[in-house]
Parts: structure tokens; sequence; C-alpha cells
């Protein structure tokens, strides 16, 4: 009987490896010409559409309602997307707007992708005008040239500035993002105030003879508020958000200060004008983060120096999510901007955007 059972076994065993031999080794043309195998996981959208249709309704109807707003730049590529983290459609649902980086010559998927979020999502595609990169080829092209004249630049920058705002129309953005330094008001000579005035009017008239054709359109101004003339503060109420300068603020507390400043600014430029109202509109104001990177040991991008109770540096996104949440008597705090969203794919899969959203909305 114990013979019969160990052969029996072992008959049974090999009856089981050669039929997963042969499973696998089906034949030599098994070899020679393999198939690809659907891995596919199916999806909500795939296995129950109507359920994922009232998901994007209801996620629309979130957007726009009453809610902190999110946005994010994307250094979006300008070959086709080869990875998830290229792709418009992965990032978070919640997202609100995203601004793109490189906002010419998109490749075909990038458009598409732009149309799909906005119609499925409610997730509008901006992109930005960076001013201080014009200013600062300008400044290169003097260097090479000296005999280049002041006309000259407002010919160059105006230039620049006109070949960036037709892009609005070119590509179908939801609109724009005016990136706007400046420099402190206060040690300007008459003649540097002069030019510097000049400068910053060939810029924000053209933005509002833009927003004139473009009423429908999102305007967002990312600037030092405190560094316009007075002459082009009444343009401020044009703009859907006003950001404020905080990508390198240590605290929460800056970015209050931050903030104050752009209305104290405007309280200034009416100062002693009999029944002068204060032309910066104080519902609108977004703080600006950036995040951290993977390289950075130090943890100095994208950290506060303040510390949390296990006694680490505060992530400046999660910090300015909560001041977000806060209130103030004399401005409202309406969100949060976060720079170059697409390092964050690699945590958890914009993990720290994911958390920016929960404790700026958490009922979403």
């Amino acid at each position: 009987m114990k013979v019969y059972m160990k052969n029996y076994l072992k008959y049974s065993l090999f009856v089981v490896i050669a039929s997963m031999l042969g499973l696998a080794f089906n034949s030599c043309d098994d070899w020679t010409d393999p198939e690809s195998l659907d891995l596919k996981n199916p999806t909500l959208e795939d296995s129950n559409p109507q359920l994922y249709a009232d998901y994007l309704k209801n996620l629309r109807d979130y957007k726009a309602g009453e809610h902190n707003a999110i946005f994010v730049s994307f250094d979006n590529p300008k070959t086709i997307p080869m990875k998830q983290a290229e792709r418009l459609t992965a990032l978070p649902d919640s997202v609100d707007f995203i601004c793109l980086n490189n906002p010419d010559n998109l490749n075909s998927v990038t458009q598409e992708e732009m149309v799909k979020v906005e119609n499925d999502k409610g997730t509008r595609v901006l992109y930005v005008i960076d001013y201080n990169g014009f200013e600062a080829d300008w400044q290169a092209m003097e260097k090479a040239n000296p005999k280049l004249t002041e006309e000259d630049a407002l010919q160059y920058l105006g230039g620049q500035i006109d070949a960036a705002l037709a892009l609005c129309d070119k590509y179908s953005y939801h609109g724009i993002v005016v990136d706007y330094t400046g420099r402190s008001l206060v040690s300007l000579t008459e003649p540097a105030l002069a030019l510097y005035n000049a400068r910053q009017q060939n810029l924000f008239d053209r933005v509002m003879a833009w927003r004139e054709t473009h009423k429908g359109k999102t305007l967002v101004l990312y600037s030092n508020i405190q560094y316009l003339v007075p002459e082009n503060m009444d343009m401020l109420e044009e703009y859907d958000y006003l950001v404020i300068k905080s990508a390198s603020s240590t605290n929460a507390d800056d970015l209050s200060v931050k903030t104050y400043l752009a209305v104290q600014a405007g309280k200034d430029a009416v100062l002693g004008v009999e029944g002068g109202i204060n032309p910066v509109p104080t519902d609108r104001f977004l703080a600006c983060v950036q995040l951290p990177q993977a390289d950075d040991k130090d943890k100095i991008i994208g950290y506060w120096n303040t510390l949390t109770g296990d006694n680490e540096k505060t992530i400046a996104a999660l910090g300015a999510a909560q001041w977000v949440t806060q209130e103030s008597p004399d401005f409202s705090r309406k969100g949060l901007f976060v720079m170059n969203v697409h390092n964050d794919y690699y945590n958890r899969t914009y993990g720290y955007v994911r958390d920016i959203i929960r404790i700026m909305n958490p009922n979403k």
C-alpha cells in the first residue's frame, strides 16, 4: 500500500508538471511567434459608463461652484508624451487650472488632452506669458549691441508680448497667466522711473487690449503688486485671480505679509484722493509654492523653515494649503498656485497635490 501511494504521488506530480510544461511550451510556433497579452485593467469608465458620467458631471458642478481653487504649472513636453508624467489627463481630477510652461508648438496629443480635460472634467488650460524672460532676452541683445535704443526696446518687447498673447487663440487656451516681477519703486530716480513706467505700460496696455476682446477667458496676474506704478493699478479689477510672488517664502506669516503689501500698495495709490477707492481687489488672492525636489538633500526648495510635530521641516505646499483655509479681515484667500507639478507625479502619483486638495476642500 505504501509503495502504491508513493508511486501514485510521483505519477500525480509528473502529470501536474507535464501539464504545466504543456501549457508553457505548446509548440515551437509559440516560441517563435509569441502573442501579445492584453493586460489592460478595466476602468470605471469601461465597467460602468453611467456611473462614470455621473461622476464627471458632479466634478464639473463642483468646479463651477464656490471652492478654493488649485492652479498648477506643468512643464509640457514639446514632443509626443511618452509617459504618464507628461500627460494632462493623468493630473488629479480636482485640479481647476493647468498652466502650460511651453505654450507654443504644441504636439497633437497635448492639444487633444487640453480639449478632453476641459470637456470631461471642467479643467481649464492656461499658459504663462513670461515677461521676465522677454526682459532678459532684451538685456542680452542690448549687451551685444550697445547702439540699441529704448525705442528699440519697446518695439522688441511689444512684439514679444503680442506674439505671446496670440497663442491663446491659436491653440484655444482658456486664458493666460501674466508673470511680471517688477522692482521696487522706492530707489528709482525720476529718469529710471519714467523708463520703468513706459515698459510697464507697454506690457499692460497690450494685456488690457487683449482683455477687451477676450472677456470670456481667464486672466491671472502673477506679480508683486506693490511694484506696479499707480497708473496701472486700476486694471487689477480685470484679473480673475491675483497670485502673490511667494514661491520662496519660508513660513505662513510671509504669505500674509506679501498679501498685505499688495493691499497696502493700493491704499497708498489713492492716499490723499478724496473718495479714493483701493484699486487692489481683496477678494481673489492666491499664494504660490514650489514642490520638494527629489535631489534636494538639504530640503531647501519646497520647504518652510517651520517644523512639524515630528520635528521635520514643513512642506511649503501643505503649509500654504492650511494658510488658504484660514480667514483674515482685510483680504480673501482663494486658493493656491503650485509650480511645476509634473515633479509630483512620482510622489505617490501626485501625492502632494491630492493632499493639498483635501486640505483646502475637505468636503471634496
